[in-house]
């Protein structure tokens, strides 16, 4: 039976086979000491060589302690050292079995674990030559014995039964096959498991679409020992299917992505018409049915499925024929549909065991994709809707501010007798107007900063914010803070300055404020930001909380949103021709 891959010292880390050799070593230590505590328990003790048993059992238990230190201590272990250590591991229980009866020997069991150590491993076919080594080393010991004869009856005290020799015998050649199955399979389970796990570190969302596709491409090309793969792409929403080629060149694997769209009929469903959830095509060079492809296709649940006919798609191989290929088709809540070639794989092992492998592939990488397309799709609308908010403010006050101006302007020169007492006038109009519209634009450019600001850094962050505030507007304002250390995650951080920032814009441009107060502090295990003024407050009086607010359509809407967006709380308490007050709460297992 095959495995997927063959160089599993490719796929698995060298950590991970310290590990086994470290657990073998540990059960081999123990095995030894056991037997040789069993041995000496008894009150009996070896009716026949004694001392040459307790000689070679303290052998073997200062070779298994000695290979635990030595395994214990060394980050990793050669081939050739496992290799030793097995062939020793396999020596143990013929000669043991010299001095103790032979095939009837106690000591059989020492066989059970030499064929554990090939399965868990090596896996099938090193568990097999082990099991026909160690049937060999059974058959020496039987043919010296009939050979000896009566002349030395008592190196060898075992009765040899025709029927209990061959049975034991074929007992270590079933056994052997069926821990190595066992063994092989949990191997090639490890090794898909940690080539999936490589694969997934690729897929990262905030590397964006091409970076994740690049990524993934470059690890699955390896995996399967491919050059070229395509991925078609088809969005349901808007019948737009693209192509995305990737070429791994060669010796640095580096993936060189190109994508083009596919317009007309080359975007319909037959591109999309395949032979199954994932499937592997040959095609056949003999014969009747030389230049079809003879196929492997499993369905969504990995049942088998019988294709007579399916060739690659045009639009994903061009004019390039095909040998074999390795193929996959995905479907992401009924949104896109898409369609993965790996062309001409080198398969280390079977198309089925290949099959299955892409398949579970897919089925934890597909989802990491799919988000990564997600991502993309939010920041593009995401700076859609920031450029329409940049747009919109832009042209409701700057622009319109400067038609306004620019209107003052033209009545001032036609005004050519008006006295100089109305000129002044409007010119200092036009002025606190145009000082306005900076201090707007100056806000708009600090809301399209990013910010990123750490717990260590919220505070100097405020108290630059409100002393700048105060110099620009000449509103007096000033921050009030009972905290000495603040721990909060950065998301916490960037959204309450956000909502100081918020705050103080809409004191300045609709409350018409005086005097601004801003407050940090912590009461009830919650931390607590409060904004006053003494401006013209909501249109509304008395206390309402964000539920209520919400019910009656009220209360500023950015600063409500990013109180959401942190779990936080929200209380208004306004009094109409006298100001207002803001508190914004957070709860403390957000921050903890």
């Amino acid at each position: 039976m095959g495995s997927f891959p063959s160089l599993r010292s490719r796929w698995i880390a060298a950590s991970e086979s310290q590990r086994i050799e470290r657990i073998l070593a540990a059960t081999r230590a123990l095995l030894a000491l056991a037997s040789l505590f069993v041995v000496w328990l008894d009150p009996t003790e070896p009716r026949y060589h004694a001392t040459a048993v307790y000689g070679l059992l303290a052998a073997f238990v200062f070779e298994a302690v000695g290979v635990l230190a030595l395994v214990r201590t060394q980050r990793d272990s050669s081939p050739r050292f496992r290799l030793a250590v097995h062939s020793i591991d396999v020596l143990w229980p013929a000669l043991i079995a010299v001095f103790t009866a032979g095939p009837n020997s106690p000591f059989y069991l020492f066989y059970t674990f030499v064929l554990l150590e090939a399965a868990y491993r090596w896996g099938l076919q090193a568990t097999l030559l082990t099991a026909l080594a160690s049937t060999a080393l059974f058959i020496v010991q039987a043919f010296i014995t009939l050979a000896m004869g009566d002349t030395s009856p008592s190196l060898f005290n075992g009765a040899y039964d025709l029927n209990s020799f061959v049975m034991r015998g074929v007992y270590l050649l079933i056994m052997g096959y069926l821990l190595g199955y066992l063994g092989e399979e949990e191997k090639q389970l490890r090794e898909e498991t940690n080539s999936i796990a490589k694969v997934m570190t690729k897929a990262r969302a905030e590397a964006g679409v091409r970076g994740t596709l690049e990524a993934v491409f470059g690890e699955v090309l390896s995996l399967f020992r491919s050059r070229q793969a395509a991925l078609a792409v088809l969005d349901h929403n808007s019948g737009r299917a693209f192509v995305w080629n990737a070429l791994r060149g060669d010796p640095l694997r580096k993936v060189t992505l190109s994508t083009r769209e596919i317009r007309g009929q080359q975007g319909g469903t037959s591109l999309f018409d395949t032979p199954g959830h994932v499937w592997y095509a040959k095609c056949s060079e003999k014969g009747q049915n030389k230049g079809k492809y003879n196929i492997y296709a499993l369905d969504e649940d990995g049942r088998r499925l019988f294709e007579e006919e399916w060739s690659p798609p045009v639009e994903l191989v061009g004019d390039k024929v095909l040998r074999s290929c390795l193929g996959v088709r995905a479907v992401y809540a009924d949104e896109w549909s898409s369609v993965m070639l790996l062309f001409e794989p080198k398969l280390a092992s079977s198309p089925e065991a290949s099959v299955r492998f892409l398949r579970s592939l897919a089925l934890q990488v597909s989802p990491a994709i799919y988000t990564a397309f997600l991502t993309s799709r939010l920041r593009s609308r995401a700076g859609e809707l920031e450029r329409a908010r940049v747009a919109r403010e832009l042209h409701d006050g700057v622009i319109q501010s400067l038609i306004g101006l620019e209107m003052e302007v033209d009545v001032l020169r036609r005004q050519e007798n008006a006295a100089a007492a109305t000129i002044v006038e409007r010119l200092g109009h036009i002025q606190q107007i145009l000082r306005q519209e900076v201090l707007n634009l100056r806000e708009l450019m600090q809301q399209m900063k990013p910010v990123d600001i750490r717990p260590t850094q919220l505070l100097d962050y405020l108290v630059t914010m409100v002393d700048r505030f105060q110099r620009d507007t000449g509103i007096s304002a000033r921050l009030v803070s009972t905290l000495q250390d603040i721990s909060l995650p950065p998301r916490v951080c960037n959204q309450l300055a956000r909502i100081v920032q918020e705050g103080l814009v809409n004191a300045r441009k609709h409350s018409g404020a005086q005097r601004v107060l801003v407050q940090l502090g912590q009461q009830d295990g919650k931390l607590k930001l409060a904004i006053d003024d003494d401006g013209r407050g909501f249109d509304f009086t008395g206390r309402l909380t964000l539920a209520e607010l919400d019910a009656i359509r009220k209360g500023p809407l950015v600063i409500k949103e990013r109180v959401r967006t942190i779990g936080g709380e929200l209380v208004v308490e306004s009094v109409p021709g006298k100001g207002s007050r803001l508190e914004v709460s957070v709860p403390k297992n957000t921050y903890e």
